[in-house]
């Protein structure tokens, strides 16, 4: 499964701004992070964030949807639910 192409433009453009997000996770918990960057590897894409903890990498498919946020904490924009496809075969 990857995200649908629309959304992982967004997590792009998330990410060249630096933005501050909040990420609603697939497992119910939610992490406010700063977008950094995404990191591939054979098996699936990640988010890289940077957290009051550091640096920490999410897997795009553990995230159910991304709310973007002004620095100061307040909701900046819609909140994009990540919609999931088939990958090629």
């Amino acid at each position: 499964m990857i995200i649908d192409c629309d959304q992982h433009d967004w997590v792009e453009i998330f990410c060249l701004r630096k933005q501050l997000l909040l990420l609603n996770l697939q497992d119910g918990t939610t992490r406010t992070v700063r977008a950094a960057g995404t990191r591939n590897t054979a098996e699936q894409e990640y988010l890289l964030c940077e957290t009051d903890r550091g640096e920490q990498t999410i897997p795009l498919l553990a995230i159910a949807s991304i709310q973007p946020l002004h620095d100061c904490g307040e909701a900046d924009g819609a909140v994009i639910t990540l919609k999931l496809q088939e990958g090629p075969q």
